[in-house]
């Protein structure tokens, strides 16, 4: 019978933690207590569509609050859903659509959304949202690729070295975690570098 190496025990408890406290619905290292400026317009109404689809994408957004978990994905598909009958190739709300149906477990519908979204827009954050999407799918290689592309358009992004943080945990390497949480925190969070040095995991 093979004895447990308790401190290989240990090292892998602290993985899970940390993982739990990235990718979970309710996750706090997405939502710093300080968070950075904001862009001039972060809920997307930009007059660009039809306003009644703006508004119902409007009252979806604040839903989320500042990260990545909704408070209600229920009520969100609703207004999201209303949203793009008016405006099918309304990026943000098939962004916003599509993290609701993942948080649901909707997860074909998810990466069907944000797949979308990404040829409509392709932007960091249409990126980021499905490597957060393919991550909770437990695809790393995926979410990887996603990750690459959305820091190559945007690289002073917390959220997306945070979660590249998470890939690389995920998959056993720690060294690159620790490197992706430094980087979050040099760009304005540092609250995932914070929790992995409690676990032990980084210095």
């Amino acid at each position: 019978m093979n004895k447990i190496n308790p401190s290989r025990f240990r090292r892998a408890a602290a993985h899970l933690a940390l993982l739990a406290v990235l990718v979970l619905p309710g996750c706090s290292l997405l939502e710093p207590a300080k968070e950075p400026p904001k862009p001039a317009n972060p809920t997307g109404v930009s007059g660009k569509y039809n306003p009644q689809a703006e508004q119902l994408f409007g009252k979806a957004r604040v839903l989320w609050k500042n990260g990545e978990t909704c408070s209600d994905p229920e009520a969100a598909l609703d207004s999201l859903d209303e949203a793009l009958k008016l405006e099918p190739d309304y990026p943000q709300a098939l962004i916003r659509r599509g993290l609701a149906l993942s948080q649901l477990g909707y997860a074909d519908d998810a990466f069907d959304d944000l797949t979308r979204a990404i040829r409509l827009e392709p932007s960091a954050e249409a990126y980021l949202s499905r490597a957060i999407c393919l991550l909770q799918q437990g695809n790393t290689v995926g979410a990887r690729k996603d990750l690459d592309e959305s820091l190559r358009l945007d690289d002073a992004s917390y959220r997306a070295w945070n979660i590249l943080g998470a890939v690389a945990l995920k998959e056993g390497k720690d060294q690159e975690a620790c490197d992706a949480f430094e980087k979050a925190c040099s760009n304005g969070d540092c609250t995932a570098i914070d929790a992995a040095r409690r676990e032990k995991l980084c210095k």
